[in-house]
């Protein structure tokens, strides 16, 4: 799995508005090849994606979208099995994956849970699976409209500072003591202000449990916060040295 750098995370933003232009061969072809490694790798944890390009009628209602995305042609399916468990934090964490090779070669998305036309989505599905989210892909514009300004505007207003990621409350050690303990956890909790979440709401929370093991939680729950904890435990697990289970309370397993 490729590595990004903090930076990178923290440079990666939502874009609604996009040309018509067609995603650059270049990059189609990086994030094919990306999209067929997270299905093979993630296919028994009831996760796949499928990738779906000049087929703009699941963004085309107004109703539909609010008016958030213009010119959206192309997007991915995260398409899951409902006898999974935690098939929706899998493809959370696999769908930031996805996200993170579009923007390293030059691509604007954007995380979507229900501002498109579902029965326009262009994929078929068992009677076994739905769709978890979309993510739309393409070339970003440079202009943006009100409503997508408005948007940004609100979700700036509302982030949250690294160190309140630290869960005090369930924790057995303060966060000196964590950072102490865990000298990557401070990168972690940047990565972790960096990933983006349904309506900006940020509600993962990690905490240096008395086992002497990191865990993953929610401030809250909703309808997305499951996906939430898989975006999140991504952006983590990117720039610290370990793996994460999977569900709320699950371990960092450091190598």
């Amino acid at each position: 799995m490729t590595l990004y750098t903090s930076h990178q995370l923290r440079d990666r933003h939502s874009v609604r508005s996009y040309t018509n232009d067609p995603i650059p061969v270049t990059a189609l072809a990086v994030l094919q090849q990306e999209l067929e490694s997270v299905n093979t790798e993630y296919s028994l944890e009831g996760v796949r994606f499928v990738m779906c390009c000049d087929s703009p009628a699941a963004f085309n209602s107004f109703r539909k979208s609010y008016g958030f995305f213009r010119n959206v042609n192309n997007y991915l399916v995260a398409v899951v099995y409902s006898s999974c468990a935690n098939a929706r934090e899998v493809a959370g964490y696999a769908g930031e994956r996805l996200v993170m090779a579009a923007v390293a070669h030059g691509l604007g998305t954007c995380f979507v849970g229900a501002t498109y036309d579902a029965a326009k989505v262009d994929v078929e599905l068992s009677a076994t699976e739905s769709i978890a989210f979309l993510i739309t892909i393409g070339v970003a514009s440079e202009g943006k409209g009100f409503i997508a300004r408005l948007v940004e505007k609100m979700a700036h207003r509302k982030c949250i500072a690294p160190e309140d990621f630290y869960d005090t409350d369930m924790a057995f050690y303060n966060l000196a003591e964590a950072e102490d303990r865990l000298r990557y956890l401070r990168a972690g909790l940047r990565a972790l202000a960096a990933a983006p979440s349904a309506l900006n709401r940020q509600p993962v929370r990690v905490w240096l449990g008395e086992d002497a093991y990191l865990h993953a939680g929610l401030a809250m729950t909703g309808k997305y916060t499951d996906i939430d904890l898989g975006i999140a435990k991504f952006n983590f697990q990117n720039v610290a040295p370990g793996k994460w289970e999977w569900g709320v309370g699950g371990r960092f397993m450091t190598h």
